[in-house]
């Protein structure tokens, strides 16, 4: 999924899985990440991957071996590279990218919470942003005044569709790019869907497919979700079935979901707020803010 999501956001120019062929060290405590990324600016990093689930605890810390973090810097070190990890906490649907100083040691592990990982995220550095918009989003679905429509005797009832109409806070999306736009934040964000039937007396005047956020905080928009976000949503439903992993790979073109929302966009039916998210300390200390 990490690989996938790099691609797609188009913000590096190599990405290179580092642990894979053959390597010799001298120093067996070394350890290999498992990818290296060039950035458009030409910086390198190296990126260890891994994938986090909170059982019982949704707030429970990650936790990795000391010696084997320990292994990771060495290896970066040697290098001459800069390493971050990047952590998919799965439970939440959220990456992070973090520094290894961002950990805290504990005897022999290392352990980083999930909201100071989020305060000191890397993830804008590789073309990661959240988009917030107004709301509702709709999806809906006219009938055929000309064809049967009722609701009958047990409640249910069929219908023809005329005509789909996408609607943002009740004004009609009619522009091809925004549309586009507007069906990745419904089917791939994080708002909860609620379906709303019109009836007009027995007859079925329309049915709407309705995305919400679960607050509104009265400041006229509120987040959908950030892209990464909405690419492993995606990414999740195009590889499991039933709820089993089908297939890890999926056709990414590079640069795709980077390229969702063009530079300079400006909305006519769809604003769009989209807020880059820095990391809560200065790059070149280890000096954490509370």
């Amino acid at each position: 999924m990490f690989e996938s999501l790099v691609a797609s956001l188009g913000a590096v120019d190599i990405l290179k899985q580092e642990d894979s062929g053959e390597i010799y060290v001298s120093d067996e405590t070394l350890k290999v990440p498992d990818f290296r990324l060039v950035l458009k600016d030409g910086t390198q990093i190296l990126v260890e991957v891994k994938n986090y689930y909170q059982k019982a605890d949704a707030m429970q810390p990650f936790e990795l071996d000391g010696d084997y973090l320990d292994g990771l810097v060495r290896y970066a070190s040697v290098m001459n590279t800069n390493l971050q990890l990047a952590i998919y906490w799965a439970k939440w649907n959220i990456w992070t990218l973090v520094r290894p100083e961002s950990f805290t040691s504990d005897n022999e592990k290392r352990t980083l919470n999930m909201l100071k990982a989020m305060q000191v995220n890397h993830m804008a550095a590789l073309g990661d942003y959240n988009i917030g918009t107004r709301f509702p989003l709709s999806l809906v679905m006219h009938a055929d005044k000309t064809k049967p429509r009722a609701i009958g005797a047990d409640g249910s009832g069929m219908f023809t569709i005329s005509s789909v109409e996408l609607l943002c806070a009740g004004e009609s999306i009619t522009d091809p790019r925004e549309r586009e736009i507007a069906m990745f934040l419904m089917f791939y964000g994080k708002w909860s869907y609620e379906v709303v039937p019109t009836l007009i007396g027995d007859d079925i005047e329309a049915v709407e497919h309705r995305w919400l956020p679960e607050t509104d905080n009265e400041q006229g928009f509120e987040i959908v979700d950030s892209l990464s976000g909405m690419f492993s949503s995606f990414y999740r439903f195009a590889t499991q079935e039933e709820e089993k992993i089908a297939n890890l790979r999926v056709d990414i073109t590079p640069g795709s979901w980077g390229a969702l929302i063009p530079d300079g966009y400006k909305g006519k039916a769809l604003p769009l707020w989209r807020f880059i998210l820095e990391p809560n300390y200065d790059p070149g200390t280890e000096n954490l803010d509370p």
